[in-house]
């Protein structure tokens, strides 16, 4: 029996909607595994003030200029300065803005222990002013290492992280103490295999008062 062009078309397409309504109506939900991501770098711990990005691409000099010179000397006393870092390794402190247990709240109570003038403002660049900006090969124990995140450097985001050289290693490593690492316990702590690792976006910036 032949069978007109239109009764056909109407019964491939009634056969195509059948193929389609007879799918399951509810499939399998994929599944996405997060748990890498919640997992920060042993080696950073985060600020716990976010402002974010408002201040992204605003051109800041001091980041931008790098001291190359071979030696600037520190304007305080160092050893003292380690000493008092040394003397709270192990101890915790409350953490949040402005509080002790802060990375760099710590690392000033450190440095002003031995006098350095460290009385800079209130984000990760302008805290620097009167110190000096020196190459990470230049650094010396008494130095701050700094996370800055590059897009916006004077923004408390994660990442950020604040740390104080004790010892300079022939292997390019350095002795550091740090505090609240991990994030929110306020913990002083000693690495003495350290390498700067700052997160994607991140830079690490040398401060010597």
């Amino acid at each position: 029996m032949r069978v007109s062009a239109k009764a056909f078309a109407v019964s491939l397409v009634a056969s195509v909607t059948f193929a389609f309504g007879a799918a399951p109506a509810v499939a399998d939900a994929p599944i996405e595994d997060f748990s890498v991501a919640s997992v920060q770098p042993v080696t950073t711990a985060s600020q716990t003030l976010d402002t974010g990005d408002a201040l992204a691409g605003a051109p800041i000099d001091s980041v931008l200029s790098i001291d190359d010179v071979a030696h600037v000397a520190h304007g305080y006393d160092v050893d003292a300065a380690i000493a008092l870092a040394e003397s709270e390794v192990g101890t915790s402190r409350p953490t949040g803005w402005s509080q002790p247990g802060e990375c760099i709240m710590s690392a000033q109570r450190w440095i002003r222990a031995g006098g350095g003038n460290w009385g800079g403002g209130g984000d990760p660049v302008s805290n620097y002013d009167g110190a000096t900006r020196v190459t990470l090969a230049a650094a010396e124990p008494g130095d701050v290492i700094q996370y800055e995140y590059v897009a916006s450097p004077t923004s408390w985001v994660t990442g950020v992280h604040t740390v104080l050289i004790t010892e300079v290693h022939d292997d390019g490593t350095f002795t550091i103490i740090e505090s609240n690492n991990p994030g929110g316990s306020g913990l002083v702590g000693k690495n003495e295999s350290w390498t700067p690792a700052p997160p994607a976006g991140f830079q690490a910036a040398v401060w010597r008062f």
